[in-house]
């Protein structure tokens, strides 16, 4: 390993420590991971419908809720994005 990978690698391990003993976050952004089947539920969809409306396979729906795969980072904007406003996506999407 060159050492400059190593250095790079223990400056993550310290930003690391940092965030879980006091949350600090200087240099990098934490993305919190998003409640897939609590915003479904808010639609108050069912999955079928939900992955209808807004042009999500429902396998992968079904995955993402069931914890055996987790979406990647731009299927998580789009939940959080439909969380916040459901009509409007739903409406963006069908056009």
């Amino acid at each position: 390993m060159k050492k400059e990978d190593f250095e790079s690698l223990k400056r993550g391990m310290a930003q690391a420590k940092s965030y879980l003993e006091d949350g600090a976050r200087d240099g990098y952004v934490v993305h919190s991971p998003v409640d897939i089947k609590a915003v479904r539920a808010k639609t108050k969809l069912s999955q079928q419908a939900f992955a209808r409306t807004y042009g999500i396979e429902v396998a992968a729906l079904r995955d993402w809720e069931q914890g055996r795969r987790k979406p990647d980072r731009a299927a998580q904007t789009l939940i959080s994005i439909i969380d916040k406003a459901p009509d409007l996506v739903a409406n963006l999407v069908s056009k």
